[in-house]
């Protein structure tokens, strides 16, 4: 391989979550196929929103950036897919909704100036509380951090008072007093963090989300073919191994939780859980009445439709 080249890759998330882990083994990956020639160094834990690490690849402040799908709908609607509520609740589901998603996902993707290399999944997202939800009354009383637009939307809509922000600021405030809950999976190091002040976790399987691995299109395309081969090749890689990897990650995550003296339930209350839905239901109307083409499109391809669409 002619031309070493070092890449610096950012991420907002902890390295112990699974996107986290995933940036690690690309850049190990790519090191062993490349024979070090070419290198990645990894900043987990950014205090940035996914919209400025994205912006930063563009302009090449980094060249790798690792990115939570809804937190980037504000810059374009078609990533609110990968997370609408109650839509894609298991590793099959969000298989398929990937399938029929991922050629726009790249397209668009082209169009910001980054290409797209690998997608990885997260647990499904649950709710984080400081104390037992018996009723909807309970929920209405909590401060909740939520992670895009439409979350935040849906725990509105159920009464609650939704607080959007990234997870790094979530767990200040938490250890502040100022939240009494939040929307995650709590994968991995996440959930060790959350763990420290929220005492329950409902898995009310919200969606499994998804994030992207990016890189400066300018510079991809601007590799070598051999090079630009061996990059695709660590990225095709990793993404198979984490989604293989995502109903162990699952149990692990719940095993840790209980060790750790974290109460995890199946059910929320009925009211509430209806509450939950129907604010669901209301948010992807609302995102079809605002999505045009083919990003509309892609709903009639892939929705199961449980919200009765």
């Amino acid at each position: 391989m002619q031309n070493a080249i070092h890449l610096n890759a950012a991420s907002a998330y902890p390295e112990g979550t699974l996107p986290g882990m995933g940036l690690s083994r690309f850049a190990k990956e790519l090191r062993v196929l490349s024979s070090a020639q070419a290198t990645v160094e990894c900043h987990h834990d950014l205090p940035l929103q996914a919209t400025s690490i994205l912006h930063a690849v563009r302009r090449g402040d980094f060249q790798i950036g690792e990115l939570y799908c809804g937190a980037l709908s504000t810059v374009d609607r078609l990533f609110q897919i990968g997370s609408m509520p109650f839509q894609s609740s298991t590793r099959a589901s969000a298989m398929q909704l990937l399938a029929v998603a991922r050629p726009h996902y790249e397209q668009t993707f082209e169009r910001l100036g980054v290409r797209l290399l690998y997608v990885s999944p997260w647990p499904p997202t649950g709710l984080w509380t400081r104390e037992p939800v018996h009723s909807r009354r309970d929920f209405e009383r909590l401060r909740i951090s939520t992670y895009d637009d439409m979350s935040a939307d849906v725990v509105r809509s159920a009464g609650g008072q939704a607080v959007q922000m990234p997870i790094g600021e979530a767990i200040d405030r938490l250890r502040d007093g100022q939240l009494e809950g939040v929307l995650s999976s709590g994968d991995g190091a996440a959930g060790q963090r959350l763990g420290k002040y929220l005492r329950c976790f409902y898995d009310i399987k919200y969606a499994t989300p998804i994030s992207f691995a990016v890189m400066n299109a300018e510079l991809f395309h601007g590799l070598p073919g051999d090079q630009r081969r061996l990059v695709d090749q660590a990225a095709q890689t990793i993404e198979r191994s984490l989604w293989c990897d995502l109903d162990g990650r699952i149990r692990q995550n719940h095993r840790h939780m209980i060790a750790a003296g974290v109460q995890v339930f199946s059910e929320l209350d009925a009211k509430l859980k209806q509450a939950l839905w129907e604010g669901g239901h209301k948010a992807i109307n609302q995102w079809e009445q605002g999505a045009r083409g083919q990003t509309a499109s892609i709903l009639g391809e892939y929705f199961p439709s449980p919200l009765g669409r």
